[in-house]
């Protein structure tokens, strides 16, 4: 039965905290599993675009682990001498991933027909900005360590610093939070709660 018209945000908003205890309490537990194939897929991307520096990406828990072909060796960056003896960075995912549960209790916070396909067709929006937001944290990781190594590869195009540190801002402070409200809301948009939300904000306009 639909909500009065007059307790749909104020529901909406009550939902959206109840929800959010049990959203993240399963993301916690799934975490690791929510982020297997971006690790697969960051791997692909930056062992091949950068072989020289990058030797795997691999997954330990819910981080990924970056693993260089480069050793520090009294202070100087040289080629390792082993494949898995390279420097290493411990990348949490989590500070990415938390779009996901974020996004569900939004979703299932807000009465429309189809929950479930409308929800994977979300996730699938989160994703391509997940796996993104993993590669400039990578990217971040070996320009702060490997600085001019990383940043001059010849015959590989490299992004500038400012370009990085730019991309990781948005990836970690600003897309995580901002982007599940820009899908709920285009997912959402023919609801009674954003009807009524858009239809105040033109009225009182």
């Amino acid at each position: 039965m639909p909500l009065p018209e007059k307790n749909h945000f104020r529901q909406f908003t009550l939902f959206v905290f109840l929800l959010l205890i049990p959203c993240f309490a399963l993301w916690t537990l799934l975490s690791a599993a929510a982020v297997t194939p971006v690790i697969g897929l960051v791997h692909l991307t930056l062992s091949h675009w950068f072989p020289d520096i990058v030797s795997v990406v691999y997954q330990e828990g819910a981080n990924a682990v970056l693993m260089t072909r480069l050793d520090d060796v009294a202070g100087q960056l040289v080629p390792a001498s082993e494949p898995d003896a390279g420097l290493g960075f411990r990348i949490n995912t989590r500070i990415l991933t938390y779009s996901i549960p974020f996004y569900a209790a939004l979703h299932f916070a807000t009465e429309k027909e189809h929950y479930l396909a409308d929800f994977f067709w979300g996730l699938l929006m989160l994703y391509p900005f997940i796996f993104s937001g993993l590669v400039m944290l990578c990217m971040k990781d070996l320009m702060v360590t490997l600085g001019p190594l990383f940043l001059e590869q010849p015959g590989v195009m490299v992004p500038g610093p400012n370009v990085i540190g730019i991309l990781y801002q948005l990836s970690v402070l600003i897309v995580p939070p901002v982007l599940p409200v820009m899908v709920w809301a285009w997912q959402s948009r023919h609801t009674p709660l954003l009807e009524k939300l858009l239809y105040t904000g033109n009225n009182t306009g």
